[in-house]
């Protein structure tokens, strides 16, 4: 009974991590984010949902009839990029808002890099 106890509760327990882990960052999201901020609006929008709505549009123009192959939107990859831009600091914000190369390179180096990010552009 007590193995059986275990198997269920280690069975529960990958269950719960594999539906709620977070999916791996998408660079072409990142470019996404990056094309939402810089050709849409030259900032960051308000809200999170203005934000996945920009990339979703970005997302659905490159996905139109001539794309050779189309992405498919995912919320919750989407939702890591716009993490992802919203962990840098404002001294990365303000690179990346030169325009969409260094906004690309802002967002593959990413927070972690803070003081070689600034220091080396």
């Amino acid at each position: 009974m007590k193995k059986l106890f275990l198997v269920v509760v280690v069975v529960v327990g990958l269950a719960v991590w594999w539906f709620k882990r977070t999916p791996p960052r998408d660079p072409h999201y990142d470019a996404a984010a990056c094309v939402a901020v810089d050709v849409m609006g030259k900032a960051a929008p308000d809200t999170d949902s203005a934000f996945l709505n920009k990339i979703r549009t970005v997302i659905d123009n490159e996905n139109s009839d001539y794309s050779v192959s189309k992405v498919k939107f995912s919320e919750s990859v989407a939702m890591v990029s716009i993490k992802r831009y919203q962990s840098l600091s404002s001294g990365q914000k303000a690179i990346a808002g030169q325009n969409l190369d260094s906004c690309i390179n802002v967002m593959a180096a990413g927070p972690s890099e803070k003081a070689n990010q600034q220091t080396n552009l």
